[in-house]
C-alpha cells in the first residue's frame, strides 16, 4: 500500500493543535525528508510564486519521491499550512522570547513595539505570506486552515501581554486582532514601497495608542 493512503489528507505532521505559539519550532519534530520537502516549497514560493508549487515541482526541487509529500502532509493544503506555521513562527519566535524577559509594563510594552518594527522590516519572512494568502482567501478549505494559525498569533498577543482568562482577555482580544492588522499591514505597505515607508514613525504612533489604551483601563501602570 502506498504509505501516502495511510495518511490523513491535509494533516501536517507539524502540531495536533494549533494553539498559541511557543518558543519551541512547531517543524523541528519533522524529519529530514520533510525539512527538506519544506524547504524546496519556500525556494519555489520565494523565487517563482504560489502558483508554481505544483507537487511535482517541489519533488523535483526538494530531490524526492512525489509520494514523500502525501506522506508527511498529506496534501498540497498540508504542505502549504505547515509551511505558513513555519514562516509565522519563525517571524515571532524572537519577538515572544524577548518581550517575556520583561515584567508587564513600560519594558514588555517598549520590546513587544520593538519587535514588531523587526517583523515588518524583515521582508524575508513576509513575502512569502504574501504570495499565499491571496490564494487562500479563495480555497475554503485553506482558508479555514490558516484562519487557525492566525487565531493561534491572536492567542499569543494575549499571553505576551500576560492576559488572565477572565474579562481581561476578553477586553484584549480586539487588542490582539488590532495588533496583527497593524503588523500585516505594515509589512505589505513596506514591502511595496521600503523607501516611502517609515516604520519606525508608526510603531511609536502605535506605542503612544497602545500605552494610551492599556492605562485607560487600568490593566497595567505604566507612563
Amino acid at each position: 500500500m502506498d504509505k501516502s493512503a495511510r495518511r490523513r489528507p491535509g494533516r501536517p505532521r507539524t502540531r495536533g493543535h494549533l494553539g498559541a505559539l511557543s518558543a519551541k519550532d512547531p517543524i523541528e519534530v519533522l524529519p529530514p525528508t520533510a525539512l527538506n520537502i519544506l524547504s524546496a516549497a519556500r525556494r519555489i514560493l520565494e523565487r517563482d510564486g504560489f502558483g508554481a508549487m505544483s507537487l511535482s515541482a517541489i519533488a523535483e526541487e526538494a530531490g524526492e519521491a512525489k509520494a514523500s509529500i502525501g506522506y508527511h502532509f498529506g496534501n498540497k493544503e498540508g504542505l502549504v499550512v505547515a509551511l505558513v506555521d513555519s514562516l509565522v513562527h519563525e517571524a515571532n519566535r524572537g519577538l515572544i522570547d524577548e518581550t517575556r524577559r520583561y515584567p508587564m509594563g513600560e519594558q514588555r510594552v517598549r520590546s513587544l513595539v520593538e519587535g514588531e518594527e523587526r517583523i515588518v522590516e524583515d521582508a524575508s519572512n513576509f513575502r512569502p505570506l504574501l504570495e499565499i494568502l491571496p490564494y487562500a482567501m479563495r480555497d475554503e478549505s485553506l482558508r479555514k486552515r490558516i484562519a487557525e494559525l492566525y487565531s493561534g498569533y491572536r492567542e499569543t498577543v494575549l499571553e505576551v501581554m500576560d492576559a488572565a482568562t477572565g474579562p481581561d482577555r476578553a477586553v484584549l482580544h480586539p487588542f490582539a486582532m488590532l495588533m496583527i492588522a497593524v503588523v500585516d499591514g505594515l509589512s505589505i505597505q513596506h514591502a511595496l514601497d521600503p523607501e516611502g515607508t517609515n516604520v519606525r514613525e508608526a510603531t511609536a504612533l502605535w506605542e503612544r495608542m497602545i500605552r494610551a489604551y492599556l492605562r485607560d483601563l487600568g490593566l497595567i501602570d505604566i507612563g
